[in-house]
């Protein structure tokens, strides 16, 4: 399907989890926003969602949720409040030859949770690739769930980022102690520059005596350095980190399924 095919099943499925009172908000406002004159009100429309819609984050069927990975994948690795789905509506309704403007601006001025919806929103865009200096901004935050809002679940980092904008992205989210295996096709994003930056950064942390997230293993396995394993030889590893450290090592084939389960053992740690 086309990015304005994917646009339409998004809004379809979305409008059958809307109270027929915020369906009624929701065209209303949309249809303003296709109009040449009227769609500078989206900042307004962005803003009054929390008013109009609920925060609840509605069922979906099993084959609700299959569409929706296929239109959004990863949809189903993060939360997707109704307020967030109603937002990513009102930004796909305006015309892609004029949103950058008008979602850039807003994008200086959004209050958190509409921060989320924004980065959340961004894949779904026909000029999406037009936004990665906004996603390239976003790395900078500190609040969390901003953070997680364009890396958990999200295919847009994967698609449109630039490699050394991923790299910073991944090293981020060690930082804020965020899950790498929640990251959509994480693992598309390995690479030598990565691995080196990484392994860097474990130096840094255990000459420190800090320790670092088990599930870092994972994105250098296949560059692991001399000089790492010479640092490993002289500690005392237990548990999953051990099991992470020892797959790396033995220079197993990638298993993603076994790195999954290392970062939800350590997330829930």
């Amino acid at each position: 399907m086309s990015t304005v095919q994917h646009q339409e099943k998004f809004a379809q499925l979305v409008k059958t989890k809307l109270s027929k009172k915020e369906l009624h908000w929701l065209d209303q406002k949309t249809t303003i926003l296709l109009a040449v004159d009227t769609f500078q009100k989206f900042p307004i429309f962005f803003s009054l969602t929390s008013r109009f819609i609920s925060n609840e984050i509605p069922k979906w069927e099993s084959n609700e949720l299959n569409e929706m990975e296929i239109i959004y994948p990863g949809f189903s690795k993060s939360t997707w409040t109704k307020q967030d789905m109603v937002r990513v509506i009102l930004m796909i309704s305006l015309n892609p030859t004029k949103n950058k403007q008008i979602l850039e601006s807003f994008f200086e001025t959004a209050e958190m949770l509409e921060l989320v919806s924004f980065f959340k929103g961004l894949f779904l865009l026909e000029n999406a690739n037009d936004f990665t200096s906004s996603v390239e901004e976003g790395i900078r935050t500190n609040m969390v769930n901003v953070f997680d809002s364009f890396t958990a679940g999200n295919p847009y980092a994967q698609k449109y980022l630039e490699e050394w904008a991923w790299n910073q992205m991944v090293l981020k989210a060690l930082f804020l102690d965020r899950p790498l295996f929640t990251i959509h096709d994480i693992d598309k994003g390995k690479n030598k520059n990565l691995a080196d930056i990484l392994q860097d950064y474990i130096r840094e942390r255990w000459s420190a005596f800090r320790p670092v997230s088990p599930e870092i293993w994972r994105m250098i396995q296949g560059n692991l350095r001399e000089d790492i394993i010479g640092l490993l030889e002289e500690r005392e590893i237990k548990g999953f980190e051990k099991a992470a450290i020892e797959f790396v090592l033995n220079n197993n084939d990638h298993n993603e399924e076994f790195w999954n389960e290392i970062g939800k053992q350590n997330l829930n740690k």
